[in-house]
């Protein structure tokens, strides 16, 4: 029976996640940064009964797909877990992840595109949320440790940009000179927890996220970022739940930028903190393309979009032939789109505040007997049974699910495709060099 801190000859069989899986002594075994078909000898971290996690000790036999992670901090900072893998292995396992998914959880058995890839793998995230830690004067600022709340202190993450590593290190100098305490999960003590930038199209925006109110005067890091960014806003966020959410309910404008200003793909957007946009700028416009192109708006007579965000899509795909329907359960969303449609003129979109499952059903009987076409793209818990029932009794044409749990993903289309056929799936690798994806699916009614 294999026990703890056993060392293992371990073979990657498969994957199983961002993990490799093989099997030892009858034991079922785990390890992470391993590539199929390599040898090593490992250590046991935990073992019951037949399942056993292990990290490598020694590499005995190295894959011709894997190469040297480009960053120094790979193996202690759980941020990326793909990073030993040359791209084409990593565009191949999450095709083959979304593929063992539906499989496995949906029993659905169909042909997975390709992944589609990123053209940037390094520096692409246009948002970083990093947790703050450590001491007063000594404060670190990274991402976690994998399976851990640990932070490993980070001089840049190269998922970011200049920008990423130019915000860190003015934030960082900033909390050390004046001795601010950083925040402590153990005794909810401390008084920063997060900071927060988000920078598109040359705009910054920054929020500290505070635990309760913030007492420091904000100036010198106000005059620290006017150095390095023409244009930025300064936030205070405060977040007193006793929990792992990054952000608070209440937000407060300390200077500068009060939103970032843009246009991407014909649509003109404004982004504030809290606001949802996609991190890859180069795959979010992918797969927006991808989503117009299948739902065949020619032959649409209503469109629907469902957990419909600040209403980006939505105006992506709104037209003047038919109406667009936008449903979303969040105010300051809904508030924000409906701002959108008066930027882009666009009076044909119906913003709709409200749960899916009431809001749905409304939109069907006063549209009944035409032909509808839907777009969902909701968080990374699906649609869930409520959800899934609803559309089923909804008799809507065809439907666009974009994904980013293609494991909750493949559990909805389960209950969908009773009454759907599954048409087209393809990945889409939104974060080049985690285990994450983005999963675009067309479904069409049966008959």
């Amino acid at each position: 029976m294999v026990k703890q801190n056993d060392k293992l000859n371990y073979t990657a069989q498969g994957y199983a996640n961002a993990e490799t899986v093989g099997v030892v002594e009858d034991t079922t075994v785990f390890v992470p940064q391993m590539i199929v078909g390599e040898e090593a000898i490992v250590k046991v971290n935990y073992a019951k009964r037949n399942v056993a996690y292990a990290d490598v000790v020694q590499l005995l036999k190295r894959s011709a797909k894997r190469k040297q992670p480009s960053c120094h901090y790979f193996g202690k900072c759980g941020g990326c877990a793909l990073m030993h893998m040359r791209y084409t292995e990593q565009l191949a396992f999450k095709r083959n992840k979304v593929a063992q998914n539906l499989k496995k959880i949906g029993a659905i058995d169909v042909d997975v595109l390709p992944c589609v890839a990123s053209d940037k793998v390094l520096g692409y995230r246009n948002k970083l949320s990093l947790p703050v830690r450590g001491r007063a004067g000594n404060v670190k600022i990274g991402m976690f440790q994998r399976a851990s709340h640990i932070v490993v202190d980070m001089d840049n993450c190269i998922l970011g940009d200049w920008w990423s590593k130019t915000l860190v290190q003015l934030f960082r100098e900033y909390l050390n000179s004046r001795k601010i305490v950083p925040y402590n999960e153990k005794t909810f003590a401390g008084q920063v927890r997060h900071i927060v930038g988000r920078y598109v199209d040359g705009q910054l925006l920054v929020t500290v996220v505070s635990n309760g109110k913030w007492r420091e005067d904000l100036a010198p890091f106000v005059e620290a970022l006017k150095q390095s960014f023409p244009l930025f806003g300064l936030f205070v966020n405060e977040n007193t739940a006793k929990n792992n959410v990054i952000l608070g309910n209440k937000t407060r404008h300390v200077h500068g930028l009060k939103y970032i200003e843009g246009r991407h793909m014909g649509v003109r957007f404004r982004l504030r903190p809290d606001s949802f946009f996609q991190v890859n700028d180069n795959v979010k416009d992918k797969i927006y393309q991808k989503t117009r192109e299948l739902l065949d708006t020619s032959r649409t007579e209503v469109l629907v979009d469902c957990f419909s965000g600040i209403g980006i899509l939505t105006n992506i795909l709104a037209s003047d032939s038919y109406p667009t329907y936008a449903i979303e359960l969040e105010k300051s969303a809904v508030k924000d789109a409906e701002e959108m449609k008066l930027l882009n003129g666009n009076a044909n979109i119906t913003n709709i505040c409200g749960d899916v499952n009431v809001e749905l059903p409304k939109v069907m009987q006063a549209n009944a007997g035409k032909r509808v076409s839907m777009v969902v793209d909701p968080p990374r818990k699906g649609l869930g049974e409520s959800v899934c029932d609803t559309v089923l009794h909804s008799q809507i044409d065809n439907i666009v699910y974009i994904s980013c749990d293609s494991a909750t993903l493949a559990r909805d289309l389960k209950l969908l495709s009773t009454a759907y056929d599954v048409c087209y799936v393809q990945p889409f690798d939104m974060f080049p060099n985690t285990a994450e994806v983005e999963t675009v699916v067309l479904l069409t009614r049966k008959n």
